[in-house]
Order: structure tokens, then sequence, then C-alpha cells
């Protein structure tokens, strides 16, 4: 069995893997990955065990995330015994209070939530393995029903499990029916581009089609409409963008000896070009809206494109959603779904569809309660009990069990079939977020430089590309190129096992 308690010179030994803004300015020691031996033999329990008294204390997302909990707190007390202190903290920043309570010796939380891209920071010092647990309480049946590549890219690290999703969020296409199936439309947009109109297999006739319905009156509104929304400009999360178009273009993170791939025969930079073409056909000041605003703009004007995630389409028919004051069921019933389109590269054509920012949450090695919080993780991947924040108009929480994505399990909200079915497609089909030990430090460089051309500061988008993989290698310097090659190789063959055909990989 694995100590419950983590020494101050166990943390030291892997306090490399601290990054972000915990460290701001100190360049972390080399260090050895911490490793972590299996348990070999776990005799699963008979009885359901109960921890009366017991309170853990969660750290946690707030605001529409809140329900993914709330929803199971009285039925986990009376099952259980077992009582909650909820700490929440700001999804973008939260895993930094995990880093934190790390630093100081542990023992904050029990439970932590945070973005999949922190698990490489998170779990090579402060999470707890679980494949000891789910042997120990009969839990693999739960754990087989999480949708495959979502187990395999984001609750895995080293060869074992560390974490549990909470919200499967992945990023489609959302096209206006009646501006794409409009007979008139088609005919004057193949006088103008010289091919029918129709859902964009590339991001070249995405682009047109954002362009042709861009400035005139086409919709419903009254008013000039647009061609093109995405689900946010904001500098903190423009990589959840660009990072899916970069990979279609032929990029990735980075190649087997950590050299920055991102613009791998100009992809990054292509992408980022045709990002900022697109923005000329997005509503006025798109560049400034987070990700409620852009909602906004998208219910309040005619927008013929939108790339949005799950929670569109399985929130759009309740009047009772947390976005509902932007919009309306009518508008919502004027789209159709798709996977995001492509480009095709020497003969090859990849998609890939953004899977970035849902979450998952794992136990802290500092806990004195891991059987506990893993009963906590049992109730929220047991499908009747999942679904209750799932079908909610409150919660944020998207599919990401297998179970998830027929219509029948849904009491209160009615996404379409079609709608889940799409879903499940695009899940399969996600460029996943960058999880490495520094990820905070990578992706901040990142986030810098694609806003920077994106406002105007910088107009050359090759001359952006470079100084970020320059910065990068500083970084993985700092950090241990040869530990980060180990690293990244684990990670690269999670890739591979999920099927994606990612360059380089």
């Amino acid at each position: 069995m694995l100590s419950r308690r983590f020494t101050r010179r166990d943390f030291l030994k892997g306090a490399a893997v601290i990054g972000g803004g915990i460290l701001a300015g100190c360049a972390p020691a080399p260090a050895t990955p911490v490793v972590i031996e299996k348990v070999v033999e776990v005799t699963p329990v008979a009885e359901e065990p109960r921890f009366d008294g017991v309170t853990l204390n969660l750290l946690w997302h707030p605001g529409e995330i809140i329900p993914i909990i709330a929803k199971q707190e009285e039925y986990i007390k009376e099952k259980y015994g077992i009582t909650f202190k909820i700490h929440e903290s700001p999804s973008d920043i939260s895993q930094q209070e995990s880093l934190k309570d790390w630093r100081a010796g542990g023992g904050t939380y029990d439970i932590v939530m945070h973005f999949p891209r922190y698990n490489g920071e998170l779990a090579t010092g402060y999470l707890r393995p679980l494949d000891d647990l789910i042997v120990k309480y009969n839990a693999q049946p739960l754990f087989d029903n999480i949708v495959d590549t979502y187990r395999i890219l984001y609750t895995q690290w080293g060869g074992q499990t560390i974490a549990v999703p909470v919200d499967g969020d992945v990023a489609m296409l959302y096209y206006r029916k009646d501006a794409l199936e409009n007979p008139d439309y088609q005919k004057k947009f193949k006088e103008k581009y010289g091919y029918d109109l129709a859902v964009p297999r590339t991001w070249e006739q995405f682009m047109d089609i954002a362009e042709f319905f861009t400035g005139w009156e086409w919709g419903d509104t009254g008013k000039p409409g647009y061609g093109f929304q995405t689900s946010t400009w904001d500098r903190a999360f423009i990589e959840q963008q660009w990072a899916p178009m970069m990979a279609s273009a032929g990029g990735n993170w980075f190649d087997a000896d950590m050299n920055p791939m991102i613009n791998e025969g100009g992809a990054g930079a292509r992408a980022l070009t045709d990002l900022k073409y697109l923005l000329d056909y997005a509503p006025e000041n798109s560049i400034s809206l987070s990700w409620g605003e852009t909602m906004e703009t998208v219910f309040a004007n005619d927008v013929a494109l939108v790339l949005w995630y799950m929670d569109l389409g399985r929130l759009g028919m309740s009047e009772k959603s947390w976005f509902a004051q932007s919009g309306s069921v009518e508008k919502y019933q004027k789209f159709g779904f798709a996977l995001w389109p492509g480009y095709e590269v020497n003969g090859v054509y990849r998609n890939f569809n953004s899977m970035f920012y849902g979450r998952v949450v794992g136990i802290s090695k500092f806990s004195e309660y891991p059987d506990a919080c893993f009963q906590v993780f049992k109730v929220l991947l047991t499908p009747e009990r999942r679904v209750l924040s799932m079908d909610d108009p409150q919660s944020g929480s998207d599919m990401f069990l297998k179970t998830d994505y027929d219509p029948a399990v849904f009491k209160v909200l009615s996404p379409s079939a079609e709608y889940l079915n799409v879903a499940k497609q695009v899940l399969s089909n996600g460029f996943p977020e960058m999880q490495l030990p520094g990820t905070s430090e990578y992706m901040d460089v990142l986030q810098g430089g694609l806003h920077s051309f994106l406002t105007g500061r910088e107009t050359d988008a090759n001359k952006v590309m470079q100084d970020v993989a320059d910065r990068w290698n500083e970084i993985t310097d700092r950090w241990g190129r040869e530990l980060q090659k180990r690293y990244w190789a684990e990670v690269r063959s999670r890739y591979k096992k999920a099927g994606l055909k990612i360059a380089g990989v």
C-alpha cells in the first residue's frame, strides 16, 4: 500500500515539477522522476465502507462547476458518512493552490480539481495513484465506462491512473442551417467562390464561408450578420482555438527530443494567420470578449459558424440554462453540428477539435483519507449518479462517460440524438492539452505570443512562433531536457494509444 505520509525529503526530490506562478523567477533544480511502485496485491473489500465523522477538504472550481459535487453531497453523507468542506478557486489558477499546498508540506486538501494540462505538474509528486483503490473497491468497470480517448489522455500518467474526469470539454462546429442550406445563398456563394456551399471540410472553405456571411442581412435579426465566432479570444485561453488548427496543419507541441514542433512546415504561423483573418468576420471587439460574452454575441447576432464547447448543444433547448440570458431556444434550433475543419498538407488531411479545459479531480498524497476520497470518485463515475449534474441547466459538466451519449438518460434537458452522435465523434478526434511539468510556463509564453499577433502588436507570425519556440527551449533546459524528454515520450505514447494521427507521433 502507498504511504499516507509524504516527507519533506520526498517533496524536495520532486520539487522540480513545480512551475507557473508559484516559482516565478526561480529556476527549478534538475530532478529524477518520482517513481511510485504499483501495488502488486490488493484484496478487494466485500462490503461498502463507512467513514462517519470524516470531513474531506475539496479544492473546486466555482460557478457552474459546483453542481458536479453539490448534486452528490447528501447522497455521499447518507451512504458513507462523509461530509465536505468546499474551497472554491478560479478554474485557471486552481492548480496553483495545489502547488502551494505541496510546497508547504501538504495537508490542506484531500481532493483537488484542475485542468488536465496540469496532470504533468501534479502527478509527479502531489497526486496519489488510484490503481490500488480501483482494485480494492472493484471500480474497474466504472473506469472502463470513461470514453477511451478521455481515459487514455487525461486520467493516466506514467502508466498509472492519477485522475478522474468530471467534465468532458471538447469543442465542435455549430453552423446555422438557415444560412448554409438556403438555396439562394448557395447560388450566390457558388457564383462568388466557384464551389458548393456546404459544411466546411477545410479551413480555407471555413474562411470563405465566414467572409461570405459577414456584413449583410441574411438572418432574422434584421441586422448585418457575421461569419464566425469562437468560444473566447481571451489571452488566457486563446491557445484552445489555435492549437487544434496548428496540429491540423502538421504541427505538434514537441518532437521526440523536446524541440518545439509548433511551426513545423509553417503550421503554427499558418494557423495563427488564419485565426487573425477570421477575427475580421466576428462581431466587433471580439478580441476582448470573455467566454460568456462571446456566447452573448452569438445569440444577439446572426453568426453563421460558431466554434464552441459542448455546453451550447447540451443546454441549448433549456430556457433555464446558465447562459439562457444570452439567447433563446428559437436561435439554438437553427444550428447544425459537425467536427472542426482541417488542413490538407502534402496529400495528408488532418482535422482536430479543441479538447481543452475539461476538468479532472485527484487525491492529494498528503490526504489522511484516500479511501474516503475514492468513494466520492466512485459516486462521480456511477452513471445514474453522474447524470444528475450533466442533466442540469445550471451545470457546466459535459459528457465523458460512454453512457452519457444516450438521449434516454436525460430527464430535464433534451439534447438531440444528432447532437450527441456528433459529440461522440468529436471527443474521439480531439487535440489534447500539453501535459508536462512546466506547462504553466510554456502556455503563458504561447498565450502571450498568440495574443500579440491577434492584437496587432506583432505582425510577423513566423517571428512570433520562433520567439515562442526559443523561450520554450529555455524552459525545457531549465526543467531538465532529458527528464522532460522522458515525460514527453510517455505522453506521446498515449497519443498513439488513443489513435490520434498527430504529426511526429
